[in-house]
């Protein structure tokens, strides 16, 4: 009761207020952004794409892929597949694809992944580059699955964009209550954090964004890095790889990708609660510190306002007249992202759970670092 009267006192509820007013303007200017900015598929013919497709114990999903990227209405593709070490029947399916389709698709194993230096995922892109002989580079997932136009729209944003980079946000499939609850955490960062629409028309690597499922690469700007072994240790290696092409110089662009191509990330709320664990991990490797203290200052600044709110309710004397107006403004922000991103109605009010969830993985992930414990991930360790 002192801290929350303390709160009051120092008016801290219009500072939160004046920060979810912040969170609304720029979750509504990003759905905008993604709205008008992608250009439909008009190029159907031009420069060699290669489709590159890391494949890891994929035997449920490598086959829905392949079969959508077949047929692609832009004529002038290459598909690879790198089978990533897979322990299941990966291997047996996509070798049927390479002897009925061998003139667009090639199969290779993938070699073994040295003891260090490389994480798995980063480790098996760059050998597919090595293997493309494209002028584009369209890294892609083993779980995607593409409409006819998904190459012919890549090229056409990265043509009529004049960038070197493009990836965006796909259709993401949820099934399950777990998924619903914690895969809309990827969208915090367009939510909360990053203007979109900054991203091509400024040079600064922190002002990037990229998710892995979906990114092209011009080829002289990928070479002109160094590939994946710029990233080679990072388990995020889709941000990381853009922040070094902007480093470089090249230009890059996150948009909507959600009617071209759709996904299901994770299988039930095991497997996201660890999807969502590795990627914060990495981030934490480097700055454990400033992570789990920013992490955990969204999470207050999130869940506190309602707090705050709630107390009010119980009719408790506290004067903070803003705190209903925090809740509102990033209820709104926040349902305003999902809405977007295609999720049920209902979804949006499960935030508090979220935010809980995220805090528990921040300190777990945390934890882990200090001891130097590491996460698994597709049956490898990564530290």
């Amino acid at each position: 009761m002192v801290l929350i009267e303390l709160l009051a006192d120092l008016h801290v509820n219009v500072y939160f207020a004046l920060g979810t007013a912040y969170f609304l303007i720029l979750s509504v200017s990003n759905v905008i952004w993604l709205r008008l900015s992608s250009r439909k598929p008009k190029k159907t013919d031009g420069g060699l794409v290669s489709v590159l497709i890391p494949a890891r114990d994929e035997e449920e999903n490598i086959g829905r892929c392949l079969d959508s990227l077949i047929g692609q209405t832009y004529s002038n593709y290459e598909i690879i597949v790198l089978d990533d070490q897979s322990m299941d029947r990966t291997w047996e399916i996509v070798t049927t694809y390479e002897r009925k389709y061998p003139q667009i698709v090639r199969v290779h194993r993938g070699k073994e992944l040295p003891e260090s230096g490389w994480t798995g995922k980063a480790h098996a892109m760059q050998q597919l580059s090595e293997l493309a002989a494209g002028e584009y580079f369209l890294f892609t997932d083993a779980d995607t699955i593409h409409q006819h136009d998904s190459v012919a729209w890549a090229v056409t944003n990265i043509e009529s964009h004049r960038v070197d980079f493009v990836s965006g946000y796909l259709h993401h499939e949820l099934h399950t209550f777990g998924e619903k609850l914690i895969v809309p955490a990827m969208y915090l960062m367009t939510a909360f954090l990053i203007p979109l629409w900054l991203i091509p028309s400024t040079k600064r690597p922190g002002l990037s964004f990229a998710i892995g499922q979906l990114i092209m690469f011009r080829r002289t700007a990928f070479e002109a890095i160094g590939g994946y072994s710029r990233v080679s240790e990072r388990i995020s290696d889709d941000i990381f790889i853009v922040r070094e092409l902007k480093k470089a110089g090249y230009r890059a662009i996150f948009l909507d990708i959600s009617n071209y191509v759709r996904c299901r990330m994770y299988s039930g709320y095991g497997e996201s609660i660890q999807g969502i664990s590795k990627n914060i991990f990495d981030f934490f490797k480097y700055r454990p510190v400033f992570f789990a203290f920013a992490l955990t200052m969204l999470v207050i600044f999130t869940l506190l306002p309602l707090y705050l709110f709630l107390i009010r309710l119980l009719a408790i004397d506290v004067q903070a007249p803003a705190t209903e107006l925090s809740v509102l403004l990033f209820f709104l922000s926040w349902s305003v992202t999902l809405y977007d991103r295609g999720v049920r109605w209902w979804i949006p009010l499960l935030y508090p759970v979220l935010f809980i969830h995220l805090f528990y993985i921040v300190w777990k992930c945390f934890g882990k670092v200090a001891i130097g414990h590491g996460i698994v991930w597709k049956n490898r360790s990564i530290r």
